[in-house]
């Protein structure tokens, strides 16, 4: 195998998720308090580095199974992506979605950061540089279904980009591009009374640019954004 793959094979041993790790035999285990994890596992072939978690806890309705792929060409790597893989608490597979990701290191992905606002998983975890985690359970449209963000980009000084999948009736996720898209970042607050999403994204040393999204009739729509000085509040 390539130096290259193999050094990064060593990361991830430091990196998160790890109530067990397992390699021809090897264990690691570490204690993590917030986040449920029943599987981790990582694969190497000779193109391919992927780690995989089960959260049981971020939902009260499905599991959610998180794997992190690298594909190499020679020594260098050509792509990374996820894997989402949703099932109901009988185990059930619903779902499964495949998401690009655009970053330049794996140290970046760190499965011990998942989080969920509708059980409370990491929820009183620091938001910095609105990074909220790279997987994140939430209700987006406010309809009481599992929604879900994951991050596709470590983009820039506003903060890294996700991708929204909404759940829909018949239990499966679907892309929003709106979302995607438009708010780009993950909401610094989520208004479920007045059916907002709010961000706040750093636009140069001295402002914050605020904008707001309502949904109503099914779609969201930016009804407001504004910039804060925030070195005049200083």
């Amino acid at each position: 195998m390539k130096l290259t793959a193999i050094l990064l094979f060593f990361l991830f041993f430091f990196l998160g998720c790890n109530t067990k790790e397992n390699m021809k035999g090897n264990s690691l285990s570490t204690n993590i308090k917030d986040v449920q994890i029943v599987k981790d596992t990582i694969t190497i072939t000779d193109s391919i580095i992927s780690k995989e978690c089960l959260y049981q806890n971020l939902s009260k309705t499905n599991d959610f199974k998180l794997v992190y792929y690298e594909k190499y060409s020679g020594s260098e790597i050509s792509n990374r992506y996820w894997d989402v893989i949703v099932y109901d608490k009988g185990k059930r597979k619903i779902d499964s979605i495949r998401q690009n990701l655009n970053i330049f290191s794996s140290s970046f992905v760190n499965f011990d950061d998942a989080k969920s606002y509708l059980t409370g998983v990491n929820t009183k975890r620091k938001v910095v540089d609105n990074y909220n985690g790279g997987f994140v359970v939430a209700d987006f449209n406010f309809d009481s279904k599992n929604d879900f963000a994951i991050i596709n980009d470590i983009g820039g000084t506003g903060g890294p980009f996700y991708s929204f999948y909404i759940q829909k009736d018949n239990s499966k996720f679907e892309l929003n591009k709106f979302l995607q898209d438009s708010v780009i970042y993950f909401p610094s607050k989520i208004d479920k009374t007045k059916r907002m999403l709010i961000t706040n994204v750093h636009e140069g040393a001295c402002f914050i640019g605020e904008y707001k999204y309502k949904f109503e009739k099914g779609e969201w729509k930016e009804i407001s954004k504004k910039l804060i000085d925030i070195c005049k509040e200083q």
